[in-house]
């Protein structure tokens, strides 16, 4: 039986920073000896390649998978009929030499959370109490059963983070 990969979402309205807190906490988990995963979910179409590349002209021409590789990546490409796999598809097919897989998107997945907010209306829409729910917050702290921290306190983020390896 397969492990199972600990998941940890990162959620938010747009432009609230959860790229930019990935970005930081990737090399702060490799440091601590951790193979990272990350997945990312974009609502509309998206475009890896493009056109006059070979694969591109694969895939135009109909191929249902396509991969490019080098000695330091893979790259593949598959057509999803119009449907976005699940999570648990992409883990189970690309993730299994990872420690830890971070989210972007996929809020209504029921995986432990880090919620990054910037104003007072997100707060208190989501004060819901949660083990499995991290706030990072950039207002002015306001109470919560929900533990928040600010975009400063990284090291509480990671612990978070780890109690879900555990």
């Amino acid at each position: 039986m397969p492990k199972t990969i600990p998941v940890v979402s990162i959620i938010g309205k747009q432009n609230t920073g959860k790229t930019t807190l990935i970005e930081i906490l990737i090399p702060l988990l490799k440091k601590k000896g951790y193979r990272v995963g990350t997945i990312k979910y974009n609502v509309p179409s998206f475009h890896i390649d493009y056109e006059g590349k070979d694969t591109h002209r694969h895939y135009v021409a109909g191929a249902d998978v396509v991969s490019i590789s080098s000695p330091e990546k893979v790259a593949i490409v598959k057509r999803t009929r119009g449907k976005s796999p699940s999570i648990k598809t992409l883990i189970e097919n690309n993730y299994r030499d990872t420690d830890i897989i971070l989210v972007e998107g996929y809020k209504r997945w029921n995986y432990p959370s880090i919620e990054i907010q910037n104003n007072h209306q997100q707060i208190k829409a989501k004060n819901k109490s949660s083990k499995r729910r991290l706030r990072i917050t950039s207002t002015a702290m306001m109470p919560s059963r929900v533990p928040a921290f600010t975009h400063e306190d990284l090291d509480n983020v990671i612990n978070f983070i780890e109690s879900t390896i555990k």
